[in-house]
């Protein structure tokens, strides 16, 4: 597997369990965002790749392409949106049976 492809893809498996964990794509709203901005990336990246502003040398990436574009571009701007949504997640909300209530005269008790 070429190095290009081993780092995108190890990119976007941490951005997706970070994602996961956070629970930042719990709702709608995460999904359509991903869906938005992956769409903008195949655009404008197969722009960059056709005029061609950015090449690949030969064997740098797996051959899976869309148009000019090589599929790791796109997995490395899904890995982006996924690490700034997962960094402004509020992260998942406890179930309130979860918490433990507080009562007095339990200080010290584990």
């Amino acid at each position: 597997m070429p190095e290009y492809t081993a780092a995108a893809v190890a990119v976007f498996a941490g951005a997706a369990l970070a994602a996961w964990w956070r629970g930042a794509l719990d709702g709608r709203a995460g999904w359509l965002g991903l869906l938005v901005f992956g769409a903008a990336t195949v655009v404008f990246d197969v722009v960059l790749t056709g005029l061609p502003i950015v090449t690949y040398g030969p064997g740098t990436t797996c051959g899976i392409a869309i148009g000019p574009m090589p599929i790791e571009d796109l997995l490395y701007g899904l890995a982006l949106y996924l690490v700034a949504i997962a960094a402004w997640s509020p992260g998942r909300k406890v179930p309130a049976s979860d918490h433990r209530a507080h009562r007095p005269g339990q200080e010290g008790a584990a």
